[in-house]
């Protein structure tokens, strides 16, 4: 009976119940997506800035290695007497012992090259003066310097051929003898190591990683096909930077297990909503009916309380005309 008022109580309670709950659900997919993206990123930039760590302290280790030998005394007399005698043991075993080397170079000041086994085609040291940081620790005080190259680089390493694009990093260190210095030392570290031990499971998964140095980078085979991630074109991915010039790293993560935690947590949050919404329907179908029940049986008490119709006048008259004589 009261449909109208049934409609008037029940509509403006779901509107405004819904108004409210696609309200929070707006405001809340903002808040989640953002907290949730930060989370990403802050995590991410920590895991590439321990990464650069490692990354810095294995060079450093190879450095130290590098001291040691140039303190060496069989090495100091070789290099100061410039003869024909081999270093290949002594370079071996420095190789060994750090095991991150993967090859090391003497040379002396009269031309000769001392190199370890499984390296060979090294560049002459006038070669390697072509670049300019080499060139300005050869000619300065400093009596070590850390080159990042894709030039000048020995030819062969382990027996395997390797193409200089590649790049290499050489710890250099002066061999000093009574003050004068009388060679030099370049233990090379190719950078796949850098990147095998930055790109573990543990570290980062599916990620596409670059060691730059000088505006450039060095290669291996997992950044080859994606260099226009450098230049922008990254989406889809997490962009992690860490380290200043002339070494520095940048990772490329995929987006993907985001996007996954995103979509469960909206998810969870429209079941929810889905919930309350069924809720508010059964609750304000419940306020309109309890309002227009309680109406029909007070109309219906109503009717039932009314007087008797008076009879009609034909029915008077006969009872007049009885009641006479």
């Amino acid at each position: 009976m009261f449909r109208k008022l049934f409609r008037n109580i029940y509509l403006p309670i779901v509107l405004l119940a819904f108004t409210l709950i696609v309200f929070v659900d707006v405001f809340s997919v903002v808040m989640i997506t953002n907290t949730l993206r930060n989370a990403f990123f802050s995590v991410g930039r920590k895991r590439v800035s321990r990464a650069l760590d490692s990354c810095e302290l294995y060079i450093n280790s190879v450095s130290a290695s590098t001291y040691n030998l140039s303190q060496n005394g069989a090495l100091i007399a070789q290099l100061r007497e410039g003869s024909d005698t081999s270093l290949t043991s002594l370079l071996d075993n420095t190789c060994n012992y750090s095991l991150k080397m993967n090859g090391v170079c003497a040379y002396s000041l009269n031309g000769k090259v001392y190199t370890s086994s499984g390296i060979s085609e090294v560049p002459a040291l006038e070669e390697l003066q072509k670049n300019e940081g080499i060139s300005s620790f050869l000619e300065g005080d400093e009596e070590d310097f850390t080159s990042f190259r894709t030039e000048c680089v020995a030819d062969i390493y382990n027996n395997v051929s390797y193409p200089d694009e590649m790049g290499v990093i050489t710890c250099c260190r002066k061999v000093e003898s009574e003050g004068e210095t009388v060679g030099y030392i370049f233990a090379d570290i190719l950078p796949s190591n850098l990147y095998d031990l930055l790109l573990e499971r543990e570290q980062f998964g599916d990620a596409v990683a670059f060691i730059s140095f000088g505006g450039e980078y060095f290669g291996y085979s997992g950044n080859a096909a994606h260099s226009d991630l450098l230049t922008g074109g990254h989406s889809g991915y997490f962009k992690y930077e860490a380290g200043d010039a002339p070494f520095s790293l940048t990772v490329f993560e995929d987006a993907a297990p985001y996007r996954r935690q995103l979509a469960v947590l909206i998810g969870i949050l429209l079941a929810v909503s889905a919930v309350l919404a069924v809720a508010v329907h059964f609750a304000a179908m419940g306020i309109a009916k309890g309002v227009t029940r309680r109406l029909d049986r007070l109309t219906a008490k109503m009717k039932a309380q009314e007087l008797p119709a008076p009879l009609p006048s034909s029915a008077n008259a006969r009872e007049d005309e009885k009641s006479c004589p």
